[in-house]
């Protein structure tokens, strides 16, 4: 399959080309080149909040895995920065897939694209009761923003979409390693290895189901319940952290 991965200079691309470069014909695209490792695939340099840019890097492409997103010291940006970035840059991958015929988009939302979840006696499901505060409301507005725009080209212009929500990305920015808290409540983990949200990733790629799914590690204590990216995209986490009590 071509794929195009938006985002591709980013931590998370580099466990998804290594995951898929073996089976796909993978362009690269992103302001800034990726890692020489990725050297020799074909890279486009480009803005995502051009549609020029997008467009053309989307031509002759059979799929599109969109991975742009402001994470890194976001919190002091303003929220034209994640209009830009992340609502009109998911904007223009969406439009330019209905526009090239690109048979379906692999967008890389987050658990929080709801808010954040309420107390509850059960792993959160996508549709579960959610509630966006004043923290990191730009990014989760986003994220949802984002998923919307790729749900209605879905239905308008026949385009599979899978978005996938991970959750916090290990090894990311300034994101901490997991540790249990004191008086920790039944789901309180939060954390998704990079290897498997790139698995999480293939699967998609390779399934006819589409929809909206989680996309975390696999222990009964997480607090948002993957098992139905499990039954539907065949998902199956690997890094799962054993040496943290369950």
């Amino acid at each position: 399959m071509k794929i195009l991965l938006t985002g591709a200079a980013g931590y998370l691309a580099g466990f998804v080309i290594e995951r898929l470069r073996a089976q796909h014909e993978l362009t690269l695209f992103d302001r800034a080149a990726p890692r020489e490792a990725f050297a020799d695939l074909p890279f486009v340099r480009g803005d995502i909040s051009s549609f020029d840019d997008v467009n053309l890097a989307s031509a002759g492409q059979e799929a599109v895995v969109h991975l742009v997103a402001l994470v890194r010291e976001r919190l002091g940006m303003p929220h034209g920065a994640y209009c830009d970035v992340m609502v009109k840059g998911t904007w223009n991958v969406a439009q330019a897939c209905a526009q090239n015929g690109v048979q379906r988009l692999v967008n890389i939302s987050s658990v929080v694209a709801d808010g954040w979840p309420q107390a509850s006696q059960t792993a959160h499901r996508v549709g579960d009761g959610a509630q966006f505060g004043e923290g990191d409301l730009f990014y989760c507005l986003a994220k949802k923003l984002g998923e919307q725009i790729c749900n209605a080209y879905a239905q308008a212009h026949q385009l599979q979409v899978t978005n996938l929500r991970p959750a916090v990305i290990a090894g990311d920015g300034a994101n901490a390693e997991p540790q249990k808290p004191e008086n920790a409540p039944p789901y309180w983990f939060m954390h998704v290895h990079p290897e498997d949200v790139a698995q999480a990733i293939e699967r998609a790629l390779q399934t006819q189901n589409s929809g909206t799914f989680n996309i975390t590690a696999g222990r009964n204590d997480t607090l948002w319940d993957w098992r139905d990216a499990q039954q539907k995209l065949g998902y199956a986490p690997e890094f799962n952290w054993p040496e943290i009590e369950k």
